[in-house]
C-alpha cells in the first residue's frame, strides 16, 4: 500500500503557487492615461482574455526582413481602452510611452487606418525577442509594428518598441509651446505647423515641448536666427550631405514644404520674441 506523506504534498502545492505567482508576476502591463493621468493598467493576460489576437507575417522595415510576431490590432486595443473617446473630437493625439520615457506621439487619424498592430510576441524566437535597432535592444513588453506598404517611420507612422503605456491626449495640452498661436489656418506658418507635428515632432522640440533625440528648434535660440534659410532647407532634405547624425534624409519633401517649416519657424521664433 502506498503511503502518504501530507507534508510533501503540502510543499508542492505551496511551490507550485509559489513558481505561478512569479510567472503572474513578471507578465507584463499595459498602462491606459487621458491626458498624462492614469485611468487603468491591464495585464497581458487580460488583453488576451479581452482581444482576439493575430498571427502576422509580414516585411518589417526597421529590420529589412520578414518577421512574424503575435499580436492585437491596434484599434482593438484602443477600442477595448478607451471605447469611443479616442475617436472623439475631443482628443487628436496618442503618445505611446516606451519603458526608457521616449514618446511616440501620432495623430489618431493614422491610428484609425487598417495595418497597425501591437506585438507582444515574436514568434520567429524560442524564447524572448530578436533584438532591433542600432543598439540592439530587447522590442519587449510591446511593439507597434504597420503591415501596409507605406505604413513606414518616413511617412511618419509611428514604430515604438518598449511600449509600457498609451496617453490619449489633446495636442494642444501636451505640447502649448509647439502650436503656433493666433496662425491663420490656411497660412505657411500652419501648414508647416502640421508638417512639423507629423515629420519632426517624434525627435525635434519647440521650447522645450516635445521630442529629445535632435535639437530643440527654437530654444535658447531659434534655428532661423543663426541659419539662413536656403541652409535650413538643403539641411532638412539632405542632412547626411553635411553630417554624421541620426535625422534621415526627406527627399519626398516639395520646395513649397521646406518653405512651409520655414515660415513655421520664423512664427515661432517672432511669437516668442513678442511674449518676451
Amino acid at each position: 500500500m502506498r503511503k502518504s506523506f501530507p507534508a510533501v504534498r503540502v510543499l508542492i502545492i505551496l511551490t507550485s503557487a509559489f513558481f505561478a505567482a512569479r510567472t503572474l508576476a513578471v507578465e507584463p502591463d499595459l498602462e491606459f492615461r487621458l491626458g498624462g493621468k492614469f485611468a487603468a493598467k491591464v495585464s497581458l493576460v487580460d488583453l488576451q482574455d479581452k482581444i482576439k489576437s493575430h498571427r502576422v507575417r509580414f516585411f518589417n522595415v526597421l529590420m529589412n526582413k520578414e518577421k512574424t510576431y503575435e499580436a492585437f490590432s491596434l484599434k482593438d486595443v484602443l477600442n477595448f481602452a478607451y471605447q469611443t473617446n479616442w475617436v472623439s473630437d475631443q482628443y487628436s493625439d496618442i503618445a505611446l510611452i516606451a519603458l526608457d520615457g521616449y514618446e511616440a506621439v501620432s495623430s489618431l487619424g493614422k491610428l484609425q487606418e487598417d495595418g497597425g498592430l501591437l506585438a507582444f510576441r515574436d514568434l520567429d524566437i524560442n524564447n524572448g525577442w530578436e533584438p532591433i535597432g542600432d543598439k540592439k535592444v530587447d522590442p519587449a513588453p510591446f511593439f507597434l509594428i504597420w503591415t501596409g506598404k507605406n505604413q513606414t517611420p518616413k511617412a511618419a507612422y509611428p514604430w515604438p518598441w518598449q511600449v509600457v503605456a498609451l496617453d490619449l491626449l489633446r495636442f494642444e495640452d501636451q505640447y502649448p509651446a509647439i502650436v503656433p498661436k493666433g496662425a491663420p489656418i490656411d497660412s505657411s506658418a500652419y501648414r508647416g505647423f502640421e508638417l512639423f507635428r507629423t515629420r519632426c515632432l517624434l525627435c525635434h522640440a519647440m521650447d522645450q515641448n516635445g521630442g529629445k533625440i535632435g535639437p530643440d528648434l527654437n530654444a535658447p535660440q531659434s534655428i532661423a536666427a543663426y541659419r539662413s534659410k536656403h541652409m535650413i532647407k538643403e539641411f532638412i532634405k539632405n542632412p547626411s550631405k553635411y553630417r554624421y547624425s541620426q535625422m534621415p534624409d526627406n527627399p519626398d519633401l516639395s520646395d513649397l514644404n521646406l518653405e512651409d517649416l520655414y515660415h513655421y519657424f520664423r512664427f515661432q521664433m517672432e511669437r516668442k520674441a513678442k511674449e518676451h
